[in-house]
C-alpha cells in the first residue's frame, strides 16, 4: 500500500483527508493518470440503437459521442449471451469458458446429482437487514476483474459497483470485497450481502431513507421524446409490446397492476421502469460524494451496470418507443454523472468507458412484418426438443455414440442451427467461427439451458431469428448471432483521443485497455488486449 493509501484508509472518514484530498488530487494516479476508472455497462444495449438515436441526445451520450473513442464494430465472442456472462466477460478480459460464468444460471452436477447454480449465488452468506434471504458473493468467479487489478495496485483503493441487478453489480466489482450493492425489487432499496459489508454506511442508509422512497414512488411513465422526434422509433403500440394491452404512454401503476394492494407492487412496477437507472446515477453521485472517489492520487474505481435498456427491450424491443424513451432517460443521467465528475474528481482526472453485456433480437413478428428474418418458437418445438434430449438421455451404450446420435436427431429439428458433441466442440482448430464462439461459453462442469443439456455432451444454437420463448410477446437475446453479440464501445477521458473506428474488437478488450489509460498492471494470459496504443 502507498502513503497515501494508509492514511486514506485510516483518515477516510474524518476531516484530515478531506482537507487534504482536493490539493493531492491533481497530482495524479499511480502512473500519473486519471484517479477515477468509471466503467459503465448498460444491459441489452444492441451495437445499433446509440448510432440510430444519435441526433437526439444531449447529455452524457452526447458527451461521449463527441468527445471520446467509438468503436462501431464491437462484438461479445462468446455463444450465450446472458447479463452475467458478458459483465464478466467486462470486467475479466477473457471469455466465460475462463471466468467460469458461462451464463445467468447453469447446472452442476454434485454428489446428490444435478443442481441448478445462479450465477452469483453463495449459501454462505446473507442479504444484510434480510437474513432469511440467501446472500450473495463472486464466489462462482473463476478470475480476477479489473477492480481486483486496482485494488492489488493499492489496496487503498476504493472499489464500487451498482447495478439492479446482483448479477451485474457483483461481476463488475471482480472478486474484491467492495462497496457492492443492487437494487431490491421488492423493497425498492439497495442491498448487498454479508460478503461484501458487515453493516449499510450511511451514505447507503440516506439513499434509501430520502432518495429511493420518491425514485420509486411515481406512479406514472410519461414519454418526455419530441413530438417532432417520435416517429425515430416503432410506432407506440404493437401488439407484441407489453403485455399485448397496455402498449402505448403513458403507463401508469394503476391500470397495469392487477393487485395494486400486494406488497411492493408499487416498487415492482417501478422496478421495470426507469427508477432503477435514476436511482444508479444517485447512487454513483453519492459515492463519489461520500467515499471521496477519484479525489486523492490512489485510483478508484467506479463501476455501474444500468439495467433498464434490458427491462425495456425486453417488453417493447430494442427499437420500441419506449427503448427510445429509456435511453433518452439514460443520457440525462449520464450527462448529470459527468458534470459532478467534472466538478469532484476534476476534468480529465476520470476514464470512462461505456459499452453493452450484450445485445437483442428485434420483436420476432416485427422483423417478419418488414420481410427479416424473424420467428418465435412454439410450445410444440419446445416440447419436441426436451422429447429429443430425453430419449438419448435414456440410452444406453458408448457415450460417444450416443452424443453423435443425438448431434443428427437435433439437426434434424427444423428450428435448430447447429449441434456439436463436446469432443467436436473441444478439439483445435475450429470448424467455423460459430464453434469458436461455442467453445468460448464452454465449460465442462457448467451447463447452461438453451445451449447445452446437463450430461448429454452436446451443445447446439438455434437458427437465426428465432427466439425460443412461444408467448407472443416481447423479445430477448442468448444466442450467438450479432444481433446478440454486437454492443457499442466508447471511451473517454485523458489519454483518448476524439474519433470512431470500425475496426472489430472485442468486449474482452475493455478491460486491459481501461487498466492501461489508468496505469494499472494486469494479468498476462488475459484474452483481451489494449486498444489504444
Amino acid at each position: 500500500m502507498t502513503v497515501v493509501g494508509q492514511i486514506r484508509r485510516i483518515f477516510l472518514a474524518g476531516s484530515f483527508l478531506a482537507l487534504l484530498g482536493g490539493g493531492w488530487a491533481c497530482g495524479g494516479g499511480l502512473q500519473g493518470g486519471p484517479t477515477l476508472v468509471v466503467y459503465v455497462a448498460v444491459d441489452q444495449l444492441r451495437g445499433d440503437m446509440l448510432e440510430r438515436y444519435d441526433s437526439l441526445f444531449t447529455g452524457g451520450i452526447r458527451r461521449l459521442h463527441d468527445d471520446g473513442y467509438r468503436f462501431l464494430s464491437a462484438t461479445h465472442d462468446h455463444a450465450k449471451t446472458a447479463t452475467a456472462a458478458g459483465h464478466a466477460t467486462l470486467s475479466t478480459g477473457v471469455f466465460p469458458s475462463r471466468s467460469g460464468i458461462v451464463g445467468n444460471e447453469w447446472m452442476e452436477e454434485g454428489p446428490d446429482g444435478w443442481r441448478r447454480m445462479y450465477s452469483v449465488e453463495d449459501t454462505l452468506t446473507h442479504v444484510l437487514g434480510m437474513p432469511a434471504l440467501e446472500g450473495r458473493s463472486p464466489a462462482n468467479l473463476l478470475r480476477g476483474g479489473l477492480a481486483d487489478w486496482i485494488a492489488e495496485a493499492d489496496s487503498g483503493a476504493i472499489i464500487v459497483s451498482g447495478s439492479r441487478k446482483d448479477r451485474a453489480a457483483i461481476p463488475m466489482s471482480g472478486k474484491t470485497r467492495g462497496h457492492t450493492y443492487w437494487i431490491s425489487g421488492t423493497e425498492g432499496r439497495w442491498i448487498t450481502s454479508s460478503f461484501f459489508a458487515d453493516a449499510y454506511p450511511a451514505w447507503v442508509e440516506r439513499l434509501n431513507q430520502v432518495t429511493m422512497p420518491v425514485l420509486f414512488g411515481d406512479s406514472v411513465w410519461e414519454q418526455t421524446i419530441p413530438v417532432a422526434s417520435r416517429d425515430a422509433s416503432r410506432p407506440d403500440t404493437s401488439e407484441f409490446e407489453g403485455n399485448g394491452e397496455h402498449t402505448f404512454f403513458p403507463h401508469r401503476f394503476h391500470d397495469e397492476v392487477e393487485d395494486t394492494e400486494r406488497h411492493g407492487a408499487l416498487n415492482r412496477w417501478a422496478y421495470s421502469k426507469t427508477a432503477p437507472d435514476a436511482a444508479l446515477g444517485e447512487f454513483a453521485k453519492e459515492a463519489i460524494r461520500a467515499l471521496r472517489l477519484g479525489q486523492d492520487p490512489v485510483t478508484d474505481y467506479l463501476g455501474l451496470s444500468f439495467s433498464q435498456t434490458d427491462a425495456v427491450g425486453h417488453d417493447y424491443g430494442p427499437l420500441g418507443r419506449e427503448q427510445l424513451e429509456n435511453l433518452l432517460h439514460l443520457d440525462r443521467v449520464l450527462g448529470d454523472l459527468m458534470i459532478l465528475l467534472d466538478e469532484e474528481v476534476g476534468e480529465g482526472r476520470w476514464v470512462m468507458a461505456l459499452t453493452g453485456d450484450h445485445g437483442a433480437i428485434s420483436i420476432p413478428e416485427h422483423l417478419a412484418e418488414k420481410g427479416g428474418v424473424g420467428s418465435r418458437a412454439t410450445r410444440e418445438d419446445l416440447t419436441q426438443l426436451r422429447a429429443t434430449f430425453r430419449a438419448f438421455r435414456e440410452s444406453e451404450g458408448d457415450p460417444q455414440e450416443i452424443a453423435d446420435s443425438l448431434v443428427l436427431a437435433l439437426e434434424a429439428l427444423p428450428f435448430i442451427g447447429d449441434a456439436l458433441s463436446i469432443l467436436e466442440l473441444t478439439t483445435p482448430p475450429a470448424a467455423d467461427s460459430f464453434v469458436t464462439l461455442m467453445r468460448n461459453s464452454y465449460h465442462p462442469e457448467r451447463w447452461i439451458g438453451g445451449y447445452g443439456s446437463q450430461g448429454s455432451g452436446v451443445v447446439f444454437r438455434f437458427i437465426e431469428g428465432y427466439y425460443p420463448d412461444p408467448a407472443p410477446l416481447g423479445t430477448g437475446h442468448g444466442t450467438p448471432y450479432y444481433y446478440d453479440r454486437h454492443v457499442p464501445l466508447v471511451f473517454l477521458g485523458p489519454g483518448v483521443a476524439m474519433g470512431s473506428s470500425s475496426d472489430p474488437v472485442r468486449t474482452v478488450d475493455i478491460a486491459p485497455t481501461l487498466a492501461e489509460l489508468a496505469g494499472i498492471p494486469v494479468p498476462d494470459d488475459l484474452d483481451g488486449q489494449p486498444l489504444l496504443r
